[in-house]
């Protein structure tokens, strides 16, 4: 802890801003985000506990994704083009079928450990793709235009981020709203270029000038310390995701040899029907080098140590099927497949079952991994063999705490016409998004009660139904 010294307000969000403004004074301030200045504050409370998250973006078809087989709105007549029948598709509980793209998905719900919500987003969205994935990542439908994340206020209200490197980390193009805040965590835009500028010697040179960086500069106190100690850890957390060596970490199913994580024509399983014969297409590479970031970052961390990532999370983007949306084939379908098999694969990783000469030690039973999209599509195919943008969806929770099994797609929770509910067009929400993701952290995380309100602002007061998701 820091000295309390009489006349200076030296809390932990007044030392986080005021060693921002003064990184910012001299003009370094973007090498120095809050993450490394948390770590050298020392650590926090410890827990085991991960999570994964995947941001679907356009707009996930609910409808066709978790198909409610036993509505007879959902029809021929309302989605010519689109109309997966039951011949074609997986069965779940007599109600709810899978899409046949998700089929990989059904090895995790097979063992109990996958929930399949429906009727999942928030009242009166805007169906807006900015205001609404806002909403989703900042956790307040109030102010839809917040950049500050909710996964952002659970980490620092938490104090889980201290005295740890790489608490949290996102591998995508953009740092996503949902870790964004006063101070932001790792984003790592390019896995085979998140590295130093330059190698050793120069990058000795470089470390052995940041420990003195502030020694004749004033106005620092009493910060002084921390910044010294902070630039040393910038290298420690650049080396620490070196030391993960992605490049060369590619683990095999076990039953067909065949990589988990395809991000190249030379891991991509061969499929005489497929594009190219391969699986999958080039494009899924991307997706599937972040997805196997975001393991890897989980495998890492070692279970008897507070130095480790807790929070890593990727997105899967093309959602937005306004055109030629497809069935069983096409846009939705192929993303869908994509989905499934990472999923499944990290199932197979993290749970220790894969082929890898690492043996990294099984982290399953601790981890949930969960999807995310701003909203759903309309319930009738639009004119242009697609659909447009609408409320309701469904989202996806895997883990070994997990309560397996369909939730909000049943007779008893999917009333006659539903699927218009909402504006008689859209597919009318059961579960606010809120009440899905507070008992993540709550009854998964560790999250204590009393973080709710700052989390989720409001929450307490909104009286939302929960399902019982984590057991």
């Amino acid at each position: 802890m820091m000295d309390e010294t009489p006349g200076c307000d030296c809390s932990r969000r007044s030392f986080l801003r005021g060693a921002g403004l003064t990184l910012a004074g001299v003009g370094i301030a973007s090498l120095f985000p809050g993450p490394w200045i948390r770590y050298a504050m020392g650590a926090g409370p410890f827990n085991n506990k991960r999570l994964i998250f995947i941001f679907l973006r356009g707009g996930n078809d609910g409808l066709n994704a978790v198909i409610p087989g036993g509505d007879p709105d959902y029809s021929a007549l309302n989605r010519p083009s689109l109309y997966i029948p039951p011949a074609s598709s997986i069965d779940l509980n007599g109600f709810a079928r899978l899409h046949p793209a998700l089929a990989d998905l059904t090895e995790i719900y097979g063992a109990g450990d996958l929930a399949v919500v429906h009727r999942a987003g928030f009242a009166n969205n805007s169906r807006s793709h900015f205001d609404d994935q806002r909403t989703w990542e900042n956790g307040n439908p109030a102010d839809p235009k917040s950049y500050e994340g909710w996964l952002y206020r659970y980490i620092v209200d938490s104090a889980v981020d201290q005295g740890v490197k790489l608490p949290a980390l996102s591998v995508q193009a953009l740092p996503p709203v949902i870790l964004r805040g006063d101070e932001n965590f790792v984003n790592v835009a390019n896995p085979d270029s998140f590295d130093y500028i330059f190698p050793d010697p120069k990058r000795s040179k470089l470390m052995n000038s940041w420990r003195t960086i502030y020694t004749d500069l004033t106005g620092l106190e009493p910060y002084r310390a921390a910044l010294t100690d902070t630039s040393v850890k910038l290298i420690d957390t650049l080396d620490t995701y070196r030391s993960w060596d992605q490049t060369h970490w590619d683990p095999k199913d076990p039953g067909t040899g065949y990589s988990l994580f395809p991000v190249s024509d030379a891991t991509n399983p061969p499929d005489p029907s497929g594009p190219n014969g391969k699986k999958f297409a080039t494009t899924s590479y991307a997706f599937f080098k972040s997805l196997k970031i975001c393991a890897l970052s989980m495998l890492e961390s070692d279970a008897s140590n507070t130095n480790g990532t807790r929070i890593a999370g990727t997105e899967l983007s093309g959602f937005d099927t306004h055109n030629s949306q497809g069935s069983t084939s096409g846009t939705q379908a192929q993303l869908l497949s994509w989905l499934a098999y990472g999923m499944r694969s990290l199932h197979v990783v993290l749970s220790g079952a894969a082929t890898d000469p690492r043996a990294y030690a099984p982290v399953w039973q601790d981890t949930v991994v969960v999807t995310l999209s701003e909203f759903g599509r309309t319930s009738k195919e639009n004119g242009s063999f697609g659909t447009d943008h609408a409320a309701g969806s469904c989202l996806f929770a895997a883990g070994g705490t997990v309560n397996g099994g369909v939730y909000n797609c049943d007779p008893s929770t999917w009333p006659p016409g539903v699927i218009f509910g909402d504006s008689g067009r859209y597919l009318l929400v059961r579960t606010d998004y809120r009440a899905i993701f507070w008992e993540i952290l709550r009854d998964h995380m560790g999250a204590s009660p009393s973080v709710a309100d700052s989390v989720f602002p409001g929450y307490s007061s909104l009286g939302l139904a929960e399902l019982g998701l984590i057991g």
